[in-house]
């Protein structure tokens, strides 16, 4: 699949000066020979035709890649950086030749198969943006000649201006372009490497450049997929004894959604993938949800009192109780859970947990592994409550040690040990955090397929 992109570049984009450009290793300098003609009534029934020498082909801005059966181009050029005077920005996907971009295949959400062709018009008082929005617009993109080193293509078309007011009609705004792309570079784009695995491209071929992240090569989507395979199998047998006392499912991550996407600069870390979280509710309808919502829905004798000497104006007398009522919290036992969530984690570094009171414990698990125990730890997202929380590590991991921190809050660390030169698309270690309470989180864990996450370490 072929994948152009010609976009506008906003005023967002355009603010992006020269140290956007020094954020990552240059590409190879491109030489554009781009030419773009404008006329019309949506710009005053004039006729511009401007040269467009620039290009934006700074780091992970516009570029182009050709496969035997994929290829892609996203970037814009323009008369200058940024923009006086006009600029062209496209995206085409597809291994034909020719393209008709209208309103119904316009770029929609960045999906590989979404093309896109804007042409942007400045006078030097105001700037007009035109595109394919207006269900009698096309714009015809056909290509000529297309490898690592070259991209020439020629376009005409009709195309309405973005965001136009209703007066006068639509084809007071509309112009027709045509013009030349052509694209010219010295040497391709260093290749990245993401890391082998099984029958699969190693290689990055980014056609989300121009985004946050980059796109994910083939031996990451396929090795991620065999990872959320694994992570399915794992728990759906807790799914099944959860579900059959119960409790229902609030969300589970499906297995058939591929790791088309990942942070730029990940592929010189362990693979970390999409993990896995999922999460289940004690059935609101059942004897057990009716008991908490019951229990839930029951005031605290003494939090009422203390709202009486509130309302009465005595304030001591509602500090004192306050101070009961957080100690009487603080050392009585969670009540059961009746939500529980358990997220995965691959090739973790270490675990730096915090524990607002009480011990953390630590236990072997049968068959090999770590339960680490806090029952009171901050949320994975900060905050200052703590809940119940436990850790399952799989792999080799230093014993948790702790370490106060003020008052009674610790935190807990465990480092783990991994191998530098091991393959990227491997595991090293699995971390699965289950929030919930210890009772629960113990018949979680009893439930658990843990060969399936043992035999991801054996990889």
């Amino acid at each position: 699949m072929v994948k152009f992109r010609v976009l506008f570049v906003s005023g967002a984009v355009l603010a992006c000066t020269a140290a956007c450009a020094n954020a990552a290793p240059a590409s190879p300098p491109v030489v554009s020979n781009s030419t773009v003609t404008i006329s019309g009534p949506g710009i005053g029934g004039a006729t511009k035709t401007c040269s467009l020498p620039f290009m934006n082909n700074f780091a992970n801005k516009g570029d182009w890649y050709v496969l035997p059966d994929d290829a892609h181009a996203a970037f814009f050029v323009a008369d200058k950086f940024p923009y006086s005077q006009c600029s062209v920005d496209i995206l085409l996907n597809g291994a034909q030749k020719a393209f008709a971009i209208t309103s119904a295949n316009d770029l929609a959400s960045g999906h590989k198969t979404d093309q896109a062709f804007d042409v942007s018009v400045g006078d030097g008082h105001s700037n007009k943006r035109f595109s394919t929005t207006d269900p009698g617009d096309t714009v015809t993109v056909t290509v000529t000649k297309m490898d690592m080193l070259n991209f020439e293509a020629t376009f005409s078309g009709s195309m309405t201006e973005v965001g136009m007011m209703e007066r006068n009609g639509h084809e007071a705004h509309r112009v027709t372009v045509s013009g030349v792309i052509s694209l010219h570079r010295a040497s391709a784009p260093s290749p990245i490497n993401a890391g082998n695995w099984t029958a699969c491209d190693p290689v990055v071929h980014d056609w989300l450049n121009q985004a946050q992240n980059r796109a994910s090569s083939d031996c990451e989507v396929k090795f991620d997929h065999h990872l959320e395979v694994a992570l399915d199998a794992a728990f759906s047998p807790m799914e099944s004894a959860f579900t059959a006392s119960a409790w229902q499912i609030v969300n589970k991550p499906d297995p058939s959604v591929l790791f088309d996407s990942a942070p730029r600069g990940s592929e010189k870390e362990p693979f970390h993938g999409q993990g896995f979280k999922l999460t289940m509710t004690v059935d609101p309808n059942s004897a057990r949800g009716q008991q908490a919502m019951a229990a839930e829905n029951t005031p605290d004798p003494m939090m009422v009192k203390m709202m009486e000497l509130l309302k009465e104006g005595k304030y001591a007398e509602a500090q004192e109780l306050q101070k009961q009522i957080d100690a009487k919290a603080k050392n009585a036992p969670p009540p059961p859970s009746t939500r529980l969530t358990v997220q995965v984690s691959f090739n973790s570094s270490a675990r730096e947990l915090i524990n607002f009171h009480g011990a953390y414990s630590a236990s072997a698990l049968p068959g090999g592994g770590t339960v680490l125990y806090l029952p009171a730890m901050q949320g994975l997202g900060g905050g200052s409550g703590g809940d119940p929380g436990t850790w399952v590590l799989l792999g080799v991991w230093s014993q948790p040690t702790a370490t106060r921190l003020d008052g009674e809050t610790t935190k807990v660390i465990t480092k783990a040990q991994t191998n530098p030169s091991a393959p990227r698309l491997s595991i090293q270690n699995v971390a699965v955090y289950l929030n919930c309470d210890h009772d629960l989180a113990a018949k979680a864990i009893q439930a658990i397929d843990w060969s399936q996450l043992r035999a991801l370490l054996a990889h």
